[in-house]
């Protein structure tokens, strides 16, 4: 089997998770086996219940409510910066055993920029592929250090953003 790809989802536009979740349709439909951690995102996230009903899907799920790092006191960045660390060993776990066809880690560059896991173990991830995983990682910036890792990597941008009043009679699951 050949070694799999990194693919990179990126930018400040919408569609990072949703080509990511395209990903994971595809592979299910092929019998693959996909596993996936979504960084910073809370277990009732839109697409959690149908991605996780899917077979031969691994879903690691955040607990609990997952505000924004920003908003914390140091300590509760730490406590937070703990709780990923947890989840992400977890998953590098089961990365590593080359069991799965597909990874998909949803935000996790925002979780490597602003420093809520180790930087070390990501790049490992994406440099020591196990031979047939791709791995598809998304998020909004990315430094170097990944861009030499990443096989692929697509922008989602703003080209045109919506008037407000637009937005306010816009009815999406962004809007509720």
């Amino acid at each position: 089997m050949q070694k799999g790809c990194t693919q990179l989802y990126y930018g400040d536009g919408k569609g990072k998770t949703t080509a990511a979740m395209g990903q994971i349709v595809r592979c299910v439909g092929h019998g693959f086996k996909v596993l996936v951690y979504q960084f910073l995102k809370e277990p009732n996230s839109g697409e959690v219940s149908i991605i996780r009903s899917l077979p031969g899907v691994d879903y690691i799920e955040n607990e609990g409510p997952i505000p924004f790092m920003f908003n914390l006191t140091p300590e509760q960045q730490e406590f937070y910066k703990e709780k990923f660390q947890k989840k992400f060993d977890e998953v590098r776990e089961k990365y590593f055993t080359g069991n799965y066809d597909l990874v998909v880690l949803d935000e996790v560059i925002d979780a490597y920029n602003l420093g809520t896991i180790q930087k070390e173990q990501l790049l490992e991830m994406m440099d020591k592929r196990p031979e047939g995983t791709e791995l598809v990682i998304t998020g909004h910036q990315y430094g170097m250090d990944i861009s030499a890792l990443t096989d692929r990597a697509s922008a989602a941008l703003v080209h045109s953003p919506l008037s407000s009043s637009r937005i306010n009679s816009r009815i999406t699951p962004d809007s509720r």
